[in-house]
């Protein structure tokens, strides 16, 4: 079945009998343990313990309170980063821990500890280094930490298979061979979350520990839903309870970001489209120091420094904009895998243009930054194809590599360049020639317009909040009969159905190309979702109509 735009539709289930039991059997949720699905409780978090090496991590952490042994937080220069470096180094300075920090700059430092990194913290007497959302690929600095008698303890959360020191304290990762922690799909910022929470159940008895670790809840969720983690198992719970807990928060950061915004407008999208591309502007733009500042900053400081990363996220828009054209011009839309290279480009846009090219021409796309001898890579690809396997097969070329989800990164010398990038193609062509590359728009179930009320929607509404790993349900009704479309509002691009039950709205937004198309047919197929709206203080269903069949 195809839609009027590229899409094809895959229908998860045919039974409308029982719609939410349909919706939780499409998200892999057994029906028996629905209750803890509709109901989160912090209780059904995973135990830190599980973690591999935390018990050493904590043990070694826990003797500085009493030496007073100076310990830095090194983080990294993107939003995860950022700000696990703030929730970290904010608690265990609580705790009378002589802390300070260290963030990598994306353009003068890269990524992750340097050797000079270690001679810096040496002459400043620096005895223990925690590493958060990032490690260090190259055994030699952790040795070379351990030559200037500074301990290293590693926090993370990327996937990488690069050998890792046995001069480390601890390296805490779920997705480290041996960690045997049951989920992996956790973000930086939580995983030092779970570091702060196995801290604290050492220190404080049952309610004080419960007060003090709901003060770091908001960093802890919100930059799970900005850097693309799934909303399953955990993630779900934590994000559940972070989105209820904005208004409360003590950190004056949030407070002064979402003042302005209703709370029926507190959902994912405050935090992917409001909250994360500010944090996380500093650090593309200038120095992640701004945006750790703000994330840090007293109430009276706040809003100053809010004001400065809201215009480095403006300068972070244009320059974005302007260079996901300039790739439009180089890319070869002939190659199976797009390759756009540049001297010019800023390196903290890299990750974003390369999401604007593959989201164009639904391809898999390598945006790289020519540094001279070295090229820095951003790629990302559509779900059809596995770019993170399929860069795998080529690790020889790299200097470093590594990844999560449909997201890579790695390095390479420019001499190894041109043959990589032939060969990768040849590859890819075998490879992509053969699959069919039609986005699929996933419906749960057929709904027929009887089933729309607000029993229903209010029960959809439990399931929030939505995101990667629990999407919002979509629905199609087939054989829609309508008595007229109209186009509607000042610019007549967006469709409204004309049906008998005036209760519920059934809006098409961008769809005015069809119309000639829709209102010449007697019937259609209508896929979307079910929204509540207010207008004039009087409450109406809306079926918001993402694409349909003719």
């Amino acid at each position: 079945m195809k839609t009027l735009k590229w899409y094809k539709v895959k229908i998860l289930s045919e039974d409308s009998s029982d719609i939410i039991k349909t919706i939780l059997e499409n998200r892999h949720i057994d029906i028996t343990y629905a209750w803890d699905y509709f109901e989160p409780k912090m209780s059904k978090l995973h135990d830190p313990f599980l973690f591999a090496w935390m018990e050493k991590a904590i043990e070694r952490i826990l003797e500085t309170i009493n030496s007073q042994e100076r310990v830095v937080v090194f983080g990294d220069y993107d939003v995860d980063g950022v700000s696990s470096t703030a929730l970290l180094s904010k608690f265990l300075a609580s705790i009378w821990i002589n802390i300070s920090y260290r963030l990598p700059h994306r353009v003068d430092d890269w990524y992750g500890l340097k050797k000079y990194f270690i001679d810096e913290l040496a002459e400043k007497e620096v005895k223990l280094i925690i590493t958060v959302d990032c490690w260090s690929r190259d055994t030699d600095v952790i040795e070379y930490a351990k030559s200037k008698w500074i301990d290293i303890i590693i926090t993370d959360h990327h996937f990488t298979s690069d050998p890792i020191s046995d001069q480390v304290i601890a390296y805490i990762n779920p997705n480290s061979p041996w960690c045997e922690y049951p989920f992996k799909e956790l973000s930086g910022s939580w995983v030092a979350f779970k570091l702060l929470c196995w801290i604290a159940s050492k220190l404080y008895d049952k309610r004080k520990y419960e007060k003090v670790i709901l003060e770091y809840v908001d960093m802890a969720s919100l930059w799970t839903v900005a850097d693309c983690m799934p909303l399953v198992d955990e993630n779900r719970i934590i994000t559940f309870f972070g989105l209820q807990w904005l208004r409360t928060s003590t950190s004056a950061w949030l407070r002064c970001l979402i003042e302005n915004i209703d709370d029926k407008d507190l959902d994912w999208d405050t935090i992917w489209f409001r909250i994360w591309p500010i944090i996380n502007a500093a650090g593309r733009m200038d120095t992640p120091y701004r945006a750790l500042k703000f994330l840090l900053a007293k109430e009276e400081l706040v809003k100053e420094q809010l004001w400065e990363i809201e215009e480095l996220n403006k300068q972070r828009r244009k320059l974005t904009a302007d260079f996901f054209k300039k790739a439009l011009e180089y890319v070869d839309e002939n190659e199976h895998i797009l390759f756009y290279n540049s001297e010019e480009i800023e390196h903290g846009i890299i990750w974003l243009v390369s999401w604007n090219v593959c989201q164009k021409f639904n391809k898999p796309c390598i945006v790289l930054k020519d540094l001279g001898d070295i090229l820095v890579a951003s790629c990302r690809s559509p779900e059809y194809f596995n770019v993170v396997q399929f860069l795998g097969q080529f690790e020889e070329y790299f200097l470093h590599f590594w990844w999560h989800s449909q997201a890579a990164w790695f390095t390479i010398s420019k001499e190894k360049y041109e043959g990589f990038r032939e060969l990768v193609n040849g590859k890819a062509k075998e490879i992509i020639e053969n699959i069919d590359k039609t986005k699929i728009l996933e419906v749960d179930s057929i709904l027929e317009v009887s089933q729309i009320n607000f029993g229903l929607l209010n029960k959809i509404l439990k399931m929030k909040p939505f995101w990667i790993g629990n999407p919002k349900p979509v629905f199609i009704i087939k054989d829609f009969l309508f008595s007229a479309v109209n186009l509607i509002w000042a610019d007549k691009k967006h469709l409204k159905f004309v049906y008998n039950d005036s209760s519920i709205s059934f809006v098409a937004f961008g769809f005015w190309e069809y119309y000639d198309q829709i209102k010449n047919a007697s019937k259609v197929d209508l896929i979307g979702e079910i929204e509540r709206n207010v207008w004039n203080g009087k409450e109406f269903l809306n079926f918001y109509v993402k694409d349909m069949v003719i």
